[in-house]
């Protein structure tokens, strides 16, 4: 019994935390990377968890920009939810997809990303950028 006590002392357990945060009330995890497959394609490739089942849920928006040197970055394109059809899904409880933009070969490209879920007329957006690729 002493040798139990030592151990619950020593390694206490709190299931909450193994549990990772979640990063809203209504987002569990998102992410969105690029992808370059040749010739110049530009992929923006995201998906996002929400904490159950979303009213909405996706991508808002999706900025493209370049750069001939990976340090001065001009924007090319966005991407909206309401003009680009796959950035949103509707009474779900996870969503990926992508967005493809006509690039020149060589070049770096990242993307400034708007990521929601939205439940019972209330929601959360997340911004962030991806990291270059070239």
């Amino acid at each position: 019994i002493t040798f139990l006590v030592v151990i619950a002392l020593i390694i206490p357990m709190d299931a909450s935390a193994l549990v990772q945060p979640r990063a809203s009330d209504y987002l569990s995890t998102y992410n969105a990377y690029v992808y370059l497959p040749g010739t110049g394609e530009v992929r923006v490739y995201f998906n996002v968890d929400g904490t159950g089942y979303m009213d909405e849920l996706g991508a808002l928006s999706i900025k493209i920009y370049e750069s001939t040197d990976g340090t001065n970055w001009t924007w090319k394109k966005t991407f909206t939810h309401d003009s680009t059809p796959g950035m949103l899904s509707y009474n779900d409880d996870y969503h990926s997809g992508y967005v493809s933009y006509s690039g020149v070969a060589g070049r770096y490209y990242k993307a400034y990303v708007c990521i929601w879920g939205g439940k019972d007329g209330d929601g959360d957006t997340r911004y962030f950028w991806t990291s270059a690729k070239h």
